[in-house]
Parts: structure tokens; C-alpha cells; sequence
């Protein structure tokens, strides 16, 4: 009699029968075949009935399948019986890290020996240099580890062996899925991700201070306002800061207890998840995580695979640890023959002749002994007297395909023509899709895939009984993504596109109604329809959806292939709004990959720009105006740049557009806010932020690819006090710094602080120069943003000159330079160059100085960029004066205060006549004429040049 706390249970048979097989190999995984085979014969029942008597043992235990302490799932492959002698455990389901974070975990049994359970055949040494990493992992030296090898090699069946045999460790996995084309960014992370989620939804917590980015990936953990709120402080955020949040995520989740995470078919794996492979393998410091992976090599080799470059990498750094798995020799197809069937009399002719058939690959090895057992040809004990004979009389297959598609013919018509609609869904699917696919019934469907799921044959169920109480609605997938291929392929081509357009038509009626489904896949399933035409929006919605998941590289993918996929479209089609889509994200995603100023990025955005003529609406026609004006700007081609976005300008006032209006006056305003005349500057930005003052702050939030408001309040700044008005230049200063921090957006606080610290330069006011360049250099290093990474080194190259280590400071300024010029940038180089000749003249380096001075101002005379002339042209006049040439250094101060009068500008009118005015032989007219600019400017400045020219009048 089973009692449990001195009470009798009463069991059904079969569930009892059930027990009795778990408890006769306490710790050990006892797969869902051995139970079937065991307590029902398996072949006349579904494997529901399993499922129906581990629930029934659960309940008499009072055992949570999250948390057991009797039986124990393992995903996809059985059950163990994990209870021991002693006093009763408590459930465990999460592990506390140091800062009490929870991190889900999978128990299982401690196993003895270095492999544990029952060791595959010919795989012993995989599994021991599996172990050996798993204990390097457990020690703190991360691990990353691949399993490489052919379709059908037993890569997925070594995994689950593995990951049967560790102790409590945390888990997660993910499956790479076939596409054609490029597939959703991180879909197997973030698949892993939401296995941890579910486990324990405590986890949304750690993600939300450690790792927004990827917060922001699972809707479903936040609400909407706080996925809003994320999108707004997460703009402008690079792939950088996404790969290091994951890997300072990883780092708090293994604090005190391993994790194992395994991707699966790495080979059909998006350009972002190999990315960040690449970047957690590269990360230093101690961490307990293993990443396992799989990938047929061949396909990796012979295609043009993100993951073939970084391979190579990887393996020459020794940052991988890469097993091939190979087909079974003889020796090992004979182990397995004797453990399949116990033993053959005479089985050395019939391992030879499978050998030869099969060439030992497992999976077709399996799937031939199934067909030897179906026709009678084998069973235990029998005496194969002449191998080669009964294979050519029983007309075994030559390939794998063929086997298949002979145990195929067996099944009846309906569960073939489902299993084909299914192959035309995915490796992966769901029984309500195949089910309006064929207009059947659903629960019918449903019941069909249990029981070819229970074959052990075809599928295998997608979700295990433990997912969470609101996981969706159970899905089945293919046993293996040969078995689909086989499916999939048998029909003709007429046939597999029809299929795959109702399959696309039932998707979309599903996302119209609510349900989450990727437009990635949405476009593939249209385009395997031959329908192009509805196959091109969705795929413009997976490349935004890409560059929102800071993915560029995937994003330009996808663009590419829309763009592709429009040429093929039906005569008389127009789609210009898709075509104009597809070109901004190329330049928007192409600006994040080779520069915002590249040849590539400016094409995509003037080919966006044509396609725009005639679409005065489009919602992206801000983005496409302003990253085509700013690559022209920064690339030093002004004179185009001010041309496209004042007739831009002209039209969106005569269409009544404010978005336009908005990022018109944004663009020329950003141009106009260091030349000459600053009026004319004042007038454009002032124009733009009374324009943005009219929209909601929905609309600048989502209009506008940066807010609006960040960077026209701070350009303003820059005029007003060229213009003399100090006062009024550090209110919008302020006025952009405190938004910025409102917002909390990473890229407009950047934006903010760089333009406040221009501001602050031309004031003279070399402490919030020092202070506004820690600044943007902590907010850079924090948001990743390699777009601040050059102005946060220049700036700090010059604090650091003017702090008495100029030669330190010159080679900080330099370095910066060089990197900024090698992405393209032209624009404010002179002026950086300006920084260098600084350094140099603190350093008294004059010869140096005036050759760097003078490579400045030909820098500018090219580019037409007068932004910083006259503050050179004082530079150069220092380098004379230390070279004792004073006829010279005076005619440099003469040309920057005609300079400075050019460009109407008494700011810069007053830093020439300071410097002229700086000793005790200077000019009376140039003491005067500076009396007359000070008098002319508003009172109230507080900036430090403006003390120093009242100091200089005071002591006249």
C-alpha cells in the first residue's frame, strides 16, 4: 500500500504503474517512450494519457511541476523521480542573488560521475568536454561552447543528454528559426529571456534597472505607459549599450548559482544574436554562465553567414570551445544496433551494410532500423545471415528523404495534408493557424497533433504542461527540422504557395485581431505565396521593428530584401509610401553602421527623399529630411545642406506642416548656429520652437527621431550669445539640459551638455568646460553612444591641456580627431583642429602650433566653415608671437576682428579686442571700440570674458 503522511493514496492503475517505472531509477530521466512502451504498449495511445498520470501523481503528492519535489519534467523528454530518503524538502524555484534578485532555476538531481545518466553512444567525449565547461563555468570563467555538425548528426539529442544531467542549475533556451530572409533580431534570446520571466516574474525587476533595452523587447512585463516611457529615454540608444546591459545582466543573474543558456540551429540565427555572442564572449571578469549552441557547419562555410566571420574570430582567440560532431563509425553504429534491438546474431555484415547505407548519421541510422522493424525485416534476437541481400529485397531507401517519405505514405490522407500545412507554418506551430488554414475544426486538429505527437515519430509538443498559467495556447513543433523540410518539399510549388498565402492571410487576420505575430514572419509567409505586393509592408515593418530593437545590421537586411521584393512586384503597382519607408530605415539603419555622413547612408536618404515627393504625409518624411540635411552638414557639403532644408522650409509653410516646419528649422537653424549673422540663426530656431510649442508632446515624442525641442532650445544658445545676449543664451542652455534630463533620453542629454559646453568655451568659462566634459563623457559611457565619444575625448584633451599636461592633452585631441575623420565627418573639424593648436601653444610648441593652426584655417577655407575662424586666427597670433614674428601675429589679430565684424557678431567682436586690449601698449581705438561693444550688450553677463573686458575698460 502507497501511504503518504501515514495516509493511505489511492492511485489509479496506470498512474500507479507510472510511479513504479519512476521509482525504479530514482534520479535518473526516464524518457515519455520507455513510460508509453512500459505501462500502455505505446502504440495504440497518445502521449495526453502520460501527461493525464503524472498530473494524477501530482495531485496525490500535492507536487508543483514548477517547483517539484516527487517528479521532475524534462522538457520535451521525460520525467525523473527526484525524491530521497530523509526529512521532506522545501520546493525550490529561484535562487536569491547578493542584491536579493531572483533567478529562476530548473532542480534537478545530483548526478555522479562526470558525464551522468545514461552516456550516448559514441558521444563520451563531447559530453566530457561538456562537463569540463560547465565546471569552468561554475568556477567563474564563462563559457562559450558549440556543437557543429550535419542536419541528422544528434546535435539537439546531445543537449538534452547534457543538460538531463547537471544539478540545479538555471536554465533557458532558444530556437533559431528558418526564414526566407533575414529573421527578428535576438528571437532566441529574447525567446530564453521569456522562459526566465516566466519562471519568475520577479526577474522584470533586475531588467528594469540592469537592462531597459532588453525590457523594452517583452511587452508584455511593463505596461504600456511604461513601455511609452521607456521608448522616450531610450532614443537614440545604440547596439553598444544593448550588448553591454545584456552582459552586466548575465553577470547578476549567475552571482550565486550557474546558468546554462542554449540556442538551438544557430545557423538560421539573426545578425544581432550573433553580435551579441560575440560581445559576451569577448567580455572579461568573472561570471558562472555557460552559452550552449548548435549550427551545421556546412551551411555556415558555404553561405554568406554572419556567424562565419565571427567564428573565425572567436576560434583564433580561443574564446570558443567548438566540438564537431561526426556520423557514427562502425564500431559505434554496432553499440547502437545492440542497444536498439539487444543484440543481433551474426550483426557484424548487417552493421556494415547500415553503415554503408546511412554513412552512419544518426538520425538516418534511427530512421532505418524504424523502417527494418515496420516491414518484420528485424526484431531482438534475430539473425541477419546476409546484410546486403535484405536490403536490396526489402528496397530500403537510399537517402533519409526516401524513408521518410515512405513512413509517410502510410498515414492517412488527412494527417498528411495537416502535417503539410503545418511544414508551410514553421518548424514551430499552432494547431488554431493549421486548423483555419485547412477549414477544419480546431479541436479536431488539436487531437490529430496529439496523437502524432504521442508517435514519437512526427511532433513533439512546443509547450510543456509546467509553462505558465497564461502561456498562449499549446503549440506542437516538427521532432526535427528534417522531418518539416520533408513535409514541405513533397508538394509542388503550386501547391507549397498556396499554402503559405493562407497561411500568411490567416497570421494577418490574427494580428488584426491582437495577437502578437512578427512581421518578419508575416513577410515571409506572403513572399512564399508569390503575393510581393502584400509581402512589402510587413517586411518594412520588421526593419523598423528591428532598428527599434537596436539592430541596424538586421535592419539594412531587411530593407535590402524589401527593396528586392519591389522590384518583382506586379505590373501597374505603385507603393511608392512602402518604397519611401524602405529607404529611410536603410539610411537611418545605415547611419548607425558607417556614419551618418557615408556615401551609403546619404544615397539611401535621397532616394527616400525622391520617393517623398509626392507623399506630403508620411510619417517618416521628418526622418528622411533631417537625416539627409545632417549627413550633407557634417560631411561639410554646406552649401546643399542650407539649400535642402530652406526649400524644405518654404514648403512645409505653404502646406501648413509643422511637423516639416519643426524639422526644417531644426536643420538649418543646427547650420546657421555658428556662422554669421547670429540674427539670422535666432530668427530660424525661435521659429522652430514656437512651431514645436503648437504640436503635443505625443508628437514630439514620435515624429521626431531626437526631440525637437532638446536641440533647438540648445543650438539657440549659441547665436544669442554671439549675438551678446549672455543672459538669455544660459536660460536655453538650461532650458534644454533640464528637459533632457526630463525625458531622460541618453541622446538629447548628449546633444544638451556638448552644445551647452561650445557655449560655455566661447564664454571663456573654462570650470563648466571641465564640468560639462565629465558630463558628456559619463553620459556617453552610459548610453553607449559613439556618436559623444569624440567631442567627450576632445574636450577632455583641452581641460586636460589648460591643467598644466598639455602634451597629454594634444595627443587625447588628436586621437579623437582622427577617429572622427575616419567615419566622414567634416563639419567642426577646423575647430577640433582649433583645440590641438591650444595644446600645442600651452605645450609651447610654436613651430607645431602654427603648422596646426594653419592646417585649421585651410580646413576651413575648404568646407566653408567659419564657425570658429576667428578664435584661429587668434590661435595663429599666439603661435607668432612665440616665434617672435609680431608683424605677422598682429596682422592675424587684424583679420579675426575683421572676421568677427563679417559675421555681425559682438561676442566674437569682443574676444579679438580683449586680446588686443590684454597689455599696456594697446591701441586707444581698440580700447574704445571695445567700451562700445561692452556698452552695446545687454548688462547682467556674469561669463568670465565678459569680466575680464569690464577689468581691462576699469583699469583705462
Amino acid at each position: 500500500m502507497l501511504k503518504r503522511h501515514e495516509q493511505a493514496l489511492d492511485l489509479p492503475p496506470r498512474a500507479f504503474s507510472v510511479l513504479c517505472e519512476l521509482v525504479r531509477r530514482p534520479g535518473q530521466l526516464v524518457t515519455k517512450d520507455m513510460l508509453l512502451d512500459a505501462v500502455w504498449g505505446h502504440h495504440h495511445v497518445s502521449e495526453s494519457v502520460l501527461k493525464s498520470a503524472v498530473r494524477t501523481l501530482r495531485a496525490a503528492f500535492d507536487d508543483d511541476a514548477r517547483a517539484p519535489r516527487f517528479i521532475e519534467t524534462a522538457s520535451r523528454r521525460g520525467y525523473r523521480f527526484i525524491a530521497v530518503p530523509g526529512p521532506e524538502r522545501r520546493p525550490t524555484s529561484v535562487a536569491r542573488s547578493n542584491d536579493g534578485s531572483a533567478v529562476p532555476v530548473v532542480e534537478a538531481p545530483a548526478v555522479s560521475g562526470t558525464s551522468g545518466g545514461t552516456r550516448l553512444v559514441g558521444r563520451g567525449a563531447a559530453l566530457d568536454r561538456l562537463h569540463a565547461a560547465w565546471d569552468r563555468a561554475r568556477a567563474g570563467q564563462h563559457q562559450l561552447c558549440w556543437l557543429a555538425g550535419e542536419a541528422g548528426v544528434g546535435k539537439t539529442t546531445l543537449v538534452d543528454d547534457f543538460a538531463a544531467s547537471l544539478g540545479p542549475v538555471a536554465f533557458a533556451q532558444g530556437q533559431c528559426v528558418e526564414q526566407h530572409g533575414p529573421s527578428e533580431p535576438y528571437l532566441p534570446v529574447l525567446e530564453a529571456l521569456a522562459t526566465l520571466c516566466r519562471a519568475d516574474p520577479a526577474l522584470a525587476t533586475l531588467l528594469r534597472s540592469v537592462a531597459p533595452t532588453w525590457l523594452l523587447q517583452l511587452p508584455w512585463l511593463c505596461s504600456e505607459a511604461e513601455r511609452d516611457s521607456l521608448r522616450r529615454e531610450l532614443a537614440g540608444t545604440s547596439q553598444a549599450r544593448m550588448l553591454r546591459e545584456f552582459g552586466e545582466l548575465l553577470d547578476r543573474c549567475t552571482q550565486d548559482r550557474p546558468l546554462l543558456l542554449v540556442t538551438e540551429d544557430l545557423h538560421w540565427s539573426d545578425q544581432a544574436t550573433v553580435t551579441l555572442l560575440n560581445h559576451v564572449a569577448r567580455r572579461r571578469g568573472k561570471a558562472c554562465w555557460m552559452w550552449l549552441a548548435t549550427f551545421r557547419a556546412a551551411e555556415v562555410i558555404a553561405e554568406d553567414h554572419p556567424l562565419k566571420a565571427v567564428r573565425h574570430e572567436l576560434r583564433l582567440h580561443r574564446l570558443v570551445d567548438e566540438i564537431l560532431l561526426d556520423p557514427f563509425s562502425e564500431r559505434e553504429l554496432a553499440a547502437y544496433v545492440s542497444r536498439r534491438l539487444g543484440g543481433i546474431a551474426g550483426s557484424e555484415s548487417f552493421v556494415q551494410a547500415l553503415h554503408r547505407h546511412t554513412d552512419g548519421l544518426p538520425l538516418f541510422v534511427a530512421n532505418v532500423v524504424d523502417e527494418l522493424l515496420t516491414q518484420g525485416a528485424l526484431h531482438a534476437g534475430a539473425v541477419v545471415r546476409d546484410a546486403p541481400l535484405a536490403f536490396e529485397t526489402l528496397s530500403v531507401p537510399e537517402s533519409l528523404a526516401g524513408i521518410m517519405e515512405r513512413q509517410i505514405l502510410r498515414l492517412p490522407a488527412d494527417q498528411i495534408a495537416l502535417l503539410e500545412a503545418a511544414s508551410a507554418c514553421g518548424v514551430e506551430f499552432s494547431p488554431t493557424v493549421v486548423a483555419q488554414v485547412l477549414a477544419r475544426n480546431v479541436d479536431e486538429v488539436a487531437r490529430q497533433c496529439d496523437l502524432l505527437a504521442g508517435r514519437q515519430q512526427w511532433l513533439v509538443p512546443a509547450i510543456e504542461e509546467h509553462a505558465a498559467a497564461d502561456a498562449a495556447a499549446p503549440r506542437y513543433a516538427f521532432r526535427h527540422a528534417l522531418v518539416r523540410h520533408v513535409f514541405h518539399d513533397r508538394m509542388g510549388a503550386l501547391a507549397r504557395a498556396q499554402l503559405h498565402r493562407r497561411v500568411a492571410l490567416v497570421l494577418a487576420g490574427a494580428a488584426a485581431s491582437g495577437a502578437v505575430v512578427s512581421a518578419a514572419e508575416l513577410a515571409t509567409q506572403f513572399e512564399l505565396g508569390q503575393d510581393p505586393d502584400a509581402a512589402l509592408p510587413h517586411v518594412a515593418a520588421a526593419a523598423a521593428a528591428a532598428l527599434q530593437q537596436f539592430a541596424p545590421a538586421d535592419a539594412l537586411r531587411l530593407a535590402d530584401r524589401g527593396l528586392a521584393i519591389a522590384r518583382r512586384r506586379r505590373s501597374g503597382a505603385s507603393g511608392q509610401d512602402v518604397l519611401a519607408t524602405l529607404h529611410t530605415l536603410r539610411g537611418a539603419a545605415a547611419a548607425q553602421l558607417v556614419g551618418v555622413s557615408a556615401d551609403e547612408t546619404l544615397q539611401s536618404f535621397e532616394q527616400a527623399q525622391a520617393a517623398l515627393g509626392g507623399l506630403p504625409t508620411h510619417p517618416l518624411r521628418s526622418m528622411a529630411l533631417h537625416g539627409l540635411g545632417l549627413g550633407l552638414f557634417l560631411r561639410g557639403a554646406l552649401a546643399p545642406a542650407r539649400e535642402l532644408a530652406q526649400r524644405s522650409l518654404a514648403q512645409a509653410l505653404q502646406r501648413d506642416d509643422a511637423v516639416l516646419v519643426v524639422t526644417a528649422c531644426d536643420l538649418l537653424g543646427q547650420m546657421l548656429k555658428l556662422e554669421g549673422p547670429p540674427l539670422e540663426a535666432i530668427a530660424v530656431l525661435e521659429q522652430g520652437i514656437q512651431a514645436a510649442a503648437g504640436l503635443d508632446e505625443q508628437t514630439l515624442q514620435t515624429a521626431f527621431v531626437l526631440d525637437p525641442l532638446v536641440n533647438m532650445q540648445a543650438a539657440l544658445a549659441i547665436p544669442l550669445l554671439l549675438a551678446g545676449f549672455d543672459q538669455r543664451a544660459k536660460v536655453q542652455s538650461e532650458l534644454a539640459l533640464a528637459r533632457a534630463r526630463a525625458l531622460k533620453q541618453p541622446m538629447a542629454r548628449m546633444i544638451s551638455t556638448w552644445l551647452a559646453a561650445l557655449c560655455e568655451l566661447r564664454r571663456d568659462d573654462r570650470v563648466q568646460v571641465a564640468a560639462l566634459a565629465a558630463q558628456l563623457s559619463a553620459i556617453t559611457d552610459e548610453g553607449a553612444l559613439a556618436h559623444g565619444e569624440g567631442p567627450s575625448q576632445w574636450f577632455r584633451g583641452l581641460v586636460q591641456a589648460w591643467s598644466d599636461a598639455p602634451a597629454e592633452g594634444y595627443a587625447q585631441i588628436a586621437r579623437a580627431y582622427r577617429r572622427y575623420a575616419q567615419v566622414g565627418m567634416s563639419y567642426g573639424s577646423s575647430e577640433v583642429l582649433g583645440y590641438a593648436t591650444e595644446a600645442l601653444i600651452l605645450a609651447r610648441d610654436g613651430a607645431r602650433a602654427l603648422q596646426q593652426a594653419e592646417e585649421a584655417l585651410d580646413m576651413a577655407a575648404r568646407l566653408e566653415d567659419h564657425s570658429y575662424r576667428v578664435r584661429l586666427l587668434l590661435l595663429k597670433r599666439h603661435a607668432l608671437l612665440a616665434q617672435g614674428a609680431e608683424r605677422d601675429a598682429a596682422a592675424a589679430a587684424r583679420e579675426a576682428l575683421a572676421e568677427a565684424r563679417r559675421q555681425r557678431s559682438p561676442w566674437l567682436e569682443m574676444t579679438v579686442l580683449v586680446e588686443l586690449c590684454d597689455g599696456p601698449h594697446a591701441d586707444t581705438g581698440d580700447v574704445e571700440a571695445l567700451r562700445k561693444v561692452v556698452t552695446g550688450m545687454p548688462a547682467g553677463s556674469t561669463a568670465p570674458l565678459m569680466n575680464r573686458a569690464r577689468a581691462l575698460l576699469g583699469d583705462r
